[in-house]
């Protein structure tokens, strides 16, 4: 449904809408990459985690990953029809996960400037993605953390520098975390000050002009910029993360109405409810919340939220502390 500057929306209207109109709006403002970590991929969509929130509306869940098929040396063929090959299987895991179920709510007055647009739906829809992209980062940062935590004392991902930020420490670091697997760390994450350091000893690089998305680059490594990385650099991998995410089934998007607010002017306000996985692969959610919508991300930051459940090398993650 389009609408332009000479209809008149109002809240009232949006309820009466489809949902698929609301939502189709936001998740195409929501898919146009503007998350860095799902344009590096560090944060990847997965089928399975999206499929595991339409089983019911539970808060603990579980998604499958596949193996990788183990090596053993190839068969030698022959012509004897009795002597039978036996053939390798490719394993999968089941990972405990948790469903958080999350909603925002926009006052009517905050409205006026996107109601007034040439397509209202696509302006709010933008607006209300713009949002979650911000709540989806925090919620990997709430991940993250929490994962470096459980860290602490195994020392299995983090790795102490010899002295203050040092570029080839950190990629030292990376290799000896990760050995010949060190290719599956294919971004840094680092602060605006380390990587400002990187810029003035011209030691920075752009990603080709054909990329999606522009990163700067160092030893063929995306960079990706956020402050809450702290002091620390943070070695990520592709599909660290998997994600899903979709509207509730009920109630997706609502309107309230207040009619006393305001000394009895009045007070509109909408709602939008969706639900969503963020999961570390090769992680079990062991943690406990108070909320009956799942954990809070101050939940999910802390040490005892998720338990290492494969084999740490081959998980690409690595957390490198300077020495000051």
């Amino acid at each position: 449904m389009a609408f332009t500057s000479n209809d008149v929306l109002t809240l009232a209207d949006f309820a009466k809408l489809p949902t698929s109109t609301v939502w189709g709006a936001i998740d195409e403002a929501y898919n146009a990459g503007t998350n860095p970590f799902r344009a590096a991929g560090v944060l990847a969509s997965s089928p399975l985690v999206q499929r595991s929130l339409t089983d019911g509306e539970g808060i603990r869940t579980e998604v499958q990953a596949w193996n990788d098929i183990e090596y053993v040396e190839s068969n030698i063929s022959n012509d004897d029809p009795e002597d039978h090959a036996t053939p390798l299987k490719m394993d999968s895991k089941i990972w405990d996960a948790v469903r958080m179920h999350r909603n925002v709510g926009i006052s009517g007055m905050n409205l006026v400037q996107d109601f007034t647009a040439q397509d209202p739906v696509a302006a709010l829809g933008t607006r209300v993605a713009n949002y979650r992209n911000t709540d989806e980062v925090t919620a990997l940062f709430a991940v993250l953390h929490g994962l470096e935590k459980a860290d602490a004392t195994a020392k299995k991902f983090t790795f102490d520098m010899d002295a203050d930020f040092d570029i080839k420490q950190v990629l030292k670091a990376v290799q000896d975390a990760k050995g010949d697997n060190a290719g599956i760390i294919t971004t840094l994450g680092m602060s605006s000050t380390n990587y400002l350091a990187l810029q003035l000893a011209n030691l920075v690089t752009k990603a080709p002009t054909d990329a999606v998305t522009s990163f700067g680059r160092i030893a063929d490594r995306n960079i990706v910029v956020d402050d809450r990385f702290g002091n620390k650099v943070y070695g990520l991998g592709a599909g660290l993360f998997n994600y899903g995410s979709a509207p509730q089934s009920k109630r997706s998007v609502a309107v309230e109405f207040d009619e006393s607010a305001g000394k009895g002017s009045g007070q509109e306000t909408i709602w939008f409810r969706w639900k969503q996985i963020i999961h570390p692969m090769g992680f079990d959610y062991a943690g406990t919340f108070a909320a009956k919508g799942g954990p809070s991300f101050a939940e999910l930051n802390n040490a005892s939220a998720y338990t290492l459940a494969t084999d740490e090398k081959k998980i690409p993650l690595v957390v490198i502390q300077p020495a000051a």
